[in-house]
């Protein structure tokens, strides 16, 4: 039976329309250890959970099963989801308007 990480890790990348292969590259793991994980069979460790919820901007309570089901799925509809280059867009965006911030802050 698989744990509600498998579970939540699983639905949660699927729901963000990102393969394995995808998810396995941008965590720097290799897709056997991604697939191990959604099948319950193993754990990843405890940075690589943080990985996971800072590339889905979602909490470690929501995928290890701390908070309801769906949670972070629920509240957010389609049209309100961003593709990973509008989140990494965005935060890129963020990183230009702290620098602007701190050169202002200095002069």
């Amino acid at each position: 039976m698989k744990n509600r990480f498998a579970i939540r890790l699983s639905r949660y990348r699927e729901f963000e329309k990102e393969t394995q292969q995808e998810l396995a590259d941008a965590l720097h793991v290799k897709l056997r250890a991604l697939q191990t994980w959604e099948q319950g069979i193993h754990n990843c460790s405890f940075d690589t959970l943080i990985a996971i919820c800072e590339h889905y901007h979602i909490s470690a309570d929501y995928l290890l099963g701390l908070t309801p089901d769906d949670s972070p799925i629920s509240a957010k509809s389609e049209k309100d989801v961003l593709t990973l280059d509008e989140r990494k867009a965005l935060i890129l965006f963020e990183e230009y308007l702290r620098s602007r911030h701190k050169k202002s802050a200095i002069h």
